[in-house]
């Protein structure tokens, strides 16, 4: 068969990591069980739902409830087996050290990742061809439009290879057997989560509600183009993450990291300005996505206050003799430093975009206490980041000068530091018997978000002045006490010692004179 030649050809050329996953996975018992399983549910479904509404099914619409149970099987093996065997795939090798083969082969940390990632998009293809006559039949039966039908399908696969991502960057998280057992347990939990809330999900759009379904309406193609661009942003985020715990400690490992955080910082910047502009007197779309960034850049600083400070020789050699260059690529070495004031410019960038795109809205009829109340919350809720990173960072640095801090215990850290900053003001509450509305939780930003959301009198009041004065005063100090502390590592010098510079070829003469040879 020349199709079978040529794709047994063309397979020598595919990455053999895809190779390798596509065929253990296509040939297991767990893929040859589930996908039987997948197919007799979905014939039992058929026949069940045909006989609970015959006759009415002759002219009754059934396509929906039909296609909720048939997207219901699907989700199962899509949002759970998928993303748990891609995860297990890649902690196994881990543990049982056939992953070393595959690290001093000529393939890259990133070409790793998308092998077994492309492997699971492969395994999806499969129980998507098994279910699609089914899905097809629903169509037939009324009620559905190939539209809805093709834009549920694929959100599906859009979710299952996010989580897919997220399972592979969680299995390169620990490599011993103990914390690998216990990571498994909450993986699975957090899928199952994920499946309980794609079913009911399922259940409300398709069959409850019908408004969302505005194909005619520009607004709903640029949302559901907001929702991929952002989606493809974590899809990428996730595979660098993945792809930096398993380089090389010597390696640049934070280069590709932030990169695609700064793309994603864009992306909801963007869409952030595009839905201000259009909608200037509504505020839900600049608090949404302040709340985005604060939380992206809050969680991102975490690990990055854990980052070494030590620079490898082989990263020494990297930084460019360019000033120009050194000042873009700076922000790209590691160090809990140059994070630090890395995630501070970008937390700047977001208040200055916010107040600019405030400013002009005020010009399409954004009243002058709205752009005041907007602006309010905007600068307290990047103070909170602002700040608990800032104190973050400062411990990190006094801590690390007894013990080594890496970034797991950056994060236990910063966890406490939070809940502290939460649990603080509810135990001053209790044990001073004081009401809820009229004792401040400043430290608390779920306090603020939450209240700040809800408008009212409260963006107004005397306790968000609070929270501008003293947050401000805190931010300040921290940034200075920072910039006293990471003033040796912000601005690396490149390698110049020849200890660690590559070997220098060394000319060898192509011939030897015979007068010059004493044995001649």
């Amino acid at each position: 068969m020349k199709i079978d030649r040529w794709v047994e050809n063309a397979s020598e050329y595919f990455n053999p990591i895809l190779v390798k996953e596509t065929r253990q996975a296509l040939k297991s018992r767990q893929f040859a069980v589930t996908f039987a399983l997948v197919l007799v549910t979905s014939w039992l479904w058929s026949v069940f739902a045909i006989f609970i509404n015959y006759p009415q099914i002759l002219y009754a619409s059934a396509g929906p409830l039909l296609l909720v149970g048939y997207l219901d099987i699907l989700l199962f093996p899509l949002v759970v087996i998928i993303p748990f065997t891609a995860f297990r795939s890649l902690a196994a090798e881990r543990e049982d050290g056939t992953f070393e083969l595959l690290s001093i082969s000529t393939l890259n940390p990133r070409q790793i990742i998308w092998g077994k990632l492309i492997s699971a998009i492969v395994q999806m293809m499969v129980y998507f061809s098994a279910i699609a006559p089914c899905i097809a039949f629903t169509y037939l039966l009324r009620g559905i439009d190939i539209i809805t039908i093709g834009y549920a399908l694929t959100v599906v696969f859009l979710l299952s290879v996010v989580l897919s991502a997220s399972g592979l960057m969680l299995a390169c998280v620990s490599r011993k057997r103990q914390w690998q057992s216990a990571l498994s347990v909450i993986v699975i939990i957090l899928y199952l989560i994920a499946f309980i809330s794609a079913l009911t999900a399922c259940y409300g759009l398709i069959l409850e509600s019908t408004e969302w379904r505005a194909y005619n309406h520009p607004d709903f193609w640029m949302a559901t183009l907001m929702l991929w661009s952002y989606s493809f942003s974590m899809l990428f985020l996730l595979i660098e993450l993945a792809a930096a715990q398993i380089t090389f400690e010597s390696e640049n490992r934070s280069a590709g990291v932030r990169r695609m955080l700064l793309i994603q910082h864009f992306v909801i910047l963007g869409w952030m300005i595009y839905w201000c502009l259009r909608a200037p007197q509504e505020s839900f779309f600049l608090e949404t996505c302040v709340m985005l960034l604060c939380l992206t850049w809050g969680i991102a600083g975490i690990f990055m206050n854990g980052e070494s400070t030590v620079l490898s020789p082989r990263i020494k050699r990297s930084i460019p003799l360019s000033a120009v260059e050194r000042v873009w690529t700076n922000w790209l070495l590691p160090g809990p430093g140059r994070g630090y004031l890395f995630i501070m410019t970008c937390l700047f960038n977001v208040g200055i975009v916010s107040i600019f795109v405030l400013f002009i809205n005020s010009f399409q009829g954004l009243s002058y206490s709205d752009f005041i109340e907007s602006t309010r919350y905007t600068y307290g809720m990047l103070l909170y980041p602002a700040c608990y990173l800032g104190l973050g960072r400062v411990m990190v640095a006094l801590i690390s000068k007894y013990f080594r801090v890496d970034i797991y215990l950056s994060a236990f850290l910063h966890f406490f530091l939070l809940l502290g900053g939460m649990m603080l003001p509810v135990i001053l509450q209790i044990m001073t018997r004081n009401g809820y509305s009229n004792f401040p939780h400043i430290t608390n930003p779920l306090w603020f978000y939450f209240r700040g959301s809800s408008r009212g009198s409260f963006l107004g009041s005397d306790e968000v002045t609070l929270v501008l004065i003293l947050g401000s005063v805190a931010m300040v100090f921290f940034f200075l006490v920072n910039l006293g502390i990471s003033s040796k590592e912000l601005v690396p010098q490149r390698e110049t010692n020849t200890k660690y510079l590559p070997d220098q070829a060394v000319d060898i003469p192509q011939t030897i004179e015979d007068d010059a040879d004493p044995l001649a």
